[in-house]
């Protein structure tokens, strides 16, 4: 018989227990817990954030890691090769588990690729070329070169193929530069009429292209066209053309920013390639995610082409930044 009353207490105390647990838990009904496998990824993504382009670049990247359950770290190496360096050796004391890098110079931060390749942390490099003698995963990112040929080929045809050009580069030595630099001379072989007559560094100076666009409309009164690298750059010379009263110099920038697209609206830019900076940084995330996933990717290289932008087709395209 007390063993009979025994047994009873105990079950009714677990079902007293189990009605408390029970009421306890009210409060988290309705959420979804994560699955307990879920790997939830840290990504460093070092960059540069001196232009609105990058920074557009910023916000694609950070959106696409909230999609793809990852923290994602950006770092501003403000075009600075050392600076970048150092990051790259903070990212490593970090064990963070993969990198996306846009190397501010191709060749200078090889030795910090191959230093994220000894820690055994995979490389995405996005918009920017690095050098021979390191291993990454894979390259993502505008197709520099080929945007650099859209925008020379439309300059060629607005100056009908003859007459004096200049042109207004990036930070020398950068990959951009080296590439958009080729893109205009490769083009210009196939029209021997132009002449390219100044190769000047703008370094994302506003005000330098406003002056130095000044200087060459005295030194070179039969000026035919500019070819500029970025459509802040191409929009500060096209106001210094309108401001010294010539109108009729065609110029072209690269990139598709908002300003530049209604620019080239007003008539007042002749052309830019289409850049998707938003899209390179979701491109860099969605690849990181997708190699720690599977462990490997499918091809080495995944470029995004570049459109035309001129006044005819301008109406269809929306800036990014």
């Amino acid at each position: 018989m007390k063993a009979r009353i025994l047994i009873g207490l105990a079950a009714a105390a677990c079902l007293a227990m189990a009605a408390l647990f029970a009421g306890c838990s009210k409060p988290n009904q309705g959420r979804v817990a994560k699955p307990s496998g879920a790997k939830r990824y840290t990504i460093g993504f070092a960059m540069t954030l001196t232009d609105p382009y990058w920074q557009n670049m910023r916000l694609g990247a950070l959106d696409e890691g909230k999609k793809d359950n990852a923290d994602v770290i950006i770092l501003n190496a403000e075009e600075d090769v050392q600076k970048q360096g150092q990051q790259v050796n903070d990212l490593i004391a970090r064990r963070v588990d993969i990198v996306c890098l846009v190397p501010m110079k191709p060749d200078a931060l090889v030795n910090s690729v191959r230093a994220l390749n000894e820690a055994r942390i995979p490389v995405i490099i996005v918009n920017r070329e690095i050098g021979p003698g390191c291993d990454c995963v894979a390259y993502t990112g505008t197709d520099t070169y080929q945007g650099g040929v859209v925008s020379a080929e439309i300059l060629m045809k607005a100056i009908g193929g003859r007459g004096k050009i200049v042109e207004f580069q990036q930070v020398l030595g950068t990959g951009p530069q080296l590439a958009r630099t080729k893109a205009l001379q490769d083009v210009m072989r196939k029209y021997p009429g132009v002449d390219l007559v100044a190769q000047i560094p703008h370094e994302g100076d506003n005000a330098k292209v406003v002056s130095e666009m000044g200087a060459l409309l005295s030194k070179y009164p039969d000026l035919k066209g500019v070819y500029v690298h970025g459509d802040p750059q191409a929009l500060a010379a096209a106001n210094a053309c309108t401001n010294a009263g010539r109108r009729d110099i065609k110029i072209v920038g690269m990139g598709g920013s908002e300003q530049a697209i209604e620019a080239i609206k007003e008539g007042r830019l002749t052309g830019t390639s289409y850049q998707k900076p938003e899209e390179e940084g979701r491109s860099g995330i969605r690849l990181a995610v997708e190699y720690l996933k599977n462990g490997s990717l499918p091809k080495k290289r995944y470029p995004i082409r570049c459109e035309p932008i001129v006044k005819e087709n301008a109406s269809q395209f929306k800036g990014q930044f």
